[in-house]
């Protein structure tokens, strides 16, 4: 199967900026891999732009990977949540991408997915893709809508979210009958959709931007409907009793009347023989055009490694030589394909990369299986800096880390102890017991990366990684530490 990304034909550059001029201070800090962030193969934590209508949990994608906390940050209008924010004409990421990563589980109102094996055909053109998509938000089918997008991009979501919620039961969060295939807390409809297929911008032989210029979505949420268990629901009283129904609606004829007659785009991508709307490009396509930006002419190919092994040594050699255009290239094509397409312009607005002056000198891992690859963690590691080496090694669920004649050595039933000492009596005892589960589990489990293979070829997953490290941290929690919060906020 052929994924979009890499060394693609000849782009069609854009022949305008839709949405004004661009902003000061270039490209946007929220959107793109920065300076020692990206490098690692980690997603940074800013995400992509996070801006959502109101009422919405401004997560943005990828912070926290694609699967969140079902329970997740509160609605606006419920305690806790941030205050509502003026509306920002002249923006492309709008309640189109809000809708578009409701649909991949990324908020906090609403984990819906398909639980099924089974992947949707795509559509015959990019027009028909995106229509589909919209028209699967009018009739409320949220599985219908995970179906739809590319089949990565729904694979990643399907992949870690039933895993979530699994341990949001577990943890006593979420009701024991919680259903992650239905949609719960959100209600979504539209009408009057219309595209200008006359508009629609083919920015080369996979990927399409689709115009919508008339219609309507309005999203409606309501934090009383998600299943939280009884005690949840009581710990939070009176303030969820008070808690009202938000509803936002996004107009796409007044949308585009107040971007100077640009409509919005919703990206479509071909895949094999088949074409998929995309939230990852949806979003990219927007940072672009807020910054006054185009798409390049031709991506970075990517170039797997012949082992996970190798691809977690390329990955950690490119990363700490500065060689940001090597560390893209080592990204999987299906799932991060967005970011080899636009790369160039990554690696112009990011300028010269120095090197950090480390050497990997070896690198021991120890490779396990996981949901969609193989997770790859530190056995041994030895670094040289400036002549000095430094190692670390890894024993059971110790870690001993030695340079310049120093050895430190830490295992999972020694963290309680090291956080009291570090934190005397200013650190309560039931924080200290999470503390010590939380981190013994990583110990455990170890610290590495998930690589995955795409036409035979292996690469390093961002999302994959982070999320195997999410759902760590979530196994190392207890019910009980659920309980010792609430007593805490009473």
């Amino acid at each position: 199967m052929t994924y979009p990304g890499g060394g693609g034909g000849e782009w069609q550059p854009q022949q305008n900026n839709p949405y004004g001029q661009p902003q000061q201070g270039g490209y946007p800090q929220q959107g793109y891999p920065q300076q020692g962030q990206h490098q690692q193969g980690q997603p940074q934590q800013g995400g992509y732009p996070q801006t959502g209508p109101q009422g919405y949990p401004q997560q943005g994608f990828p912070q926290q990977g694609f699967p969140q906390h079902p329970y997740g940050q509160p609605p606006h209008g419920y305690v806790g949540a941030e205050p509502p924010k003026k509306k920002r004409t002249g923006l492309v990421v709008t309640a189109v991408v809000a809708v578009l990563v409701l649909a991949a589980g990324t908020v906090g109102t609403v984990w819906a997915l398909r639980s099924s094996d089974d992947v949707a055909a795509g559509a015959d053109t990019p027009s028909t893709a995106a229509n589909n998509l919209l028209s699967a938000l009018g009739s409320g089918d949220v599985l219908g809508i995970m179906n739809g997008l590319a089949p990565a991009e729904a694979a990643l979501s399907k992949d870690y979210t039933e895993a979530t919620v699994s341990e949001a039961k577990r943890l006593e969060i979420l009701k024991p009958d919680a259903d992650p295939n239905k949609l719960s807390g959100v209600q979504i409809t539209s009408e009057g959709i219309k595209f200008d297929e006359a508009a629609a911008l083919r920015v080369n032989d996979h990927l399409t931007i689709n115009k919508v210029t008339e219609g309507r979505i309005t999203i409606t949420s309501d934090v009383k409907q998600i299943p939280l268990t009884d005690k949840l629901v009581d710990a939070l009283g009176a303030e969820l009793e008070r808690a009202e129904p938000q509803t936002e609606t996004l107009d796409f004829a007044e949308v585009k009347a107040d971007r100077k007659g640009e409509p919005i785009g919703i990206a479509t991508i071909k895949v094999g023989d088949e074409w998929y709307p995309s939230l990852f490009y949806t979003i990219a396509n927007a940072a672009l055009e807020e910054e006054g930006l185009e798409w390049p002419k031709q991506g970075i190919a990517p170039a797997g490694a012949g082992s996970p092994e190798d691809a977690a040594k390329q990955l950690v050699e490119k990363a700490m030589s500065g060689d940001v255009k090597g560390v893209i290239a080592l990204l999987p094509p299906d799932e991060m394909g967005v970011l080899q397409d636009v790369g160039p312009v990554i690696l112009d607005q990011m300028g010269r990369v120095p090197a950090t002056g480390a050497e990997l000198v070896e690198l021991e891992t120890d490779a396990k299986e996981v949901t969609g690859g193989t997770q790859l963690t530190i056995r041994r590691l030895v670094l040289e800096v400036d002549g000095e080496t430094g190692e670390i090694t890894r024993d059971g669920d110790c870690y001993t880390a030695e340079a310049q004649g120093e050895k430190q050595r830490l295992c999972a039933d020694e963290i309680a102890q090291l956080v009291r000492q570090q934190g005397g009596r200013n650190v309560p005892s039931a924080a200290i017991d999470v503390i010590a589960r939380v981190g013994a589990q990583v110990l455990k489990d170890g610290v590495g990366v998930v690589a995955t293979e795409v036409d035979g070829k292996w690469y390093v997953s961002p999302f994959r990684t982070y999320s195997e490290l999410f759902l760590t941290l979530m196994r190392g929690l207890e019910p009980k530490d659920l309980d010792e919060l609430i007593k805490a906020v009473k």
